[in-house]
């Protein structure tokens, strides 16, 4: 009886501990993802920046923008 609770809860165990690892894979994957979105919008903005001519204007009387 003893014995087979003990197994019953080391499945139990198991079974948690392989959904926390799968839980932790998918706030990975969102966080590389939202990440990756960021860096893209980055990139946008950058290039929006650069070619945009009144910027360059700012930049060329010395201010920090």
């Amino acid at each position: 009886m003893f014995c087979q609770l003990q197994r019953r809860i080391h499945k139990l165990w198991q079974k948690h501990f392989e959904l926390v690892v799968f839980y932790s894979q998918m706030r990975l994957a969102k966080f590389q993802t939202d990440s990756q979105e960021s860096i893209q919008k980055i990139l946008a903005v950058n290039v929006w920046w650069i070619s945009c001519p009144y910027f360059k204007t700012l930049t060329s009387f010395g201010s920090p923008y």
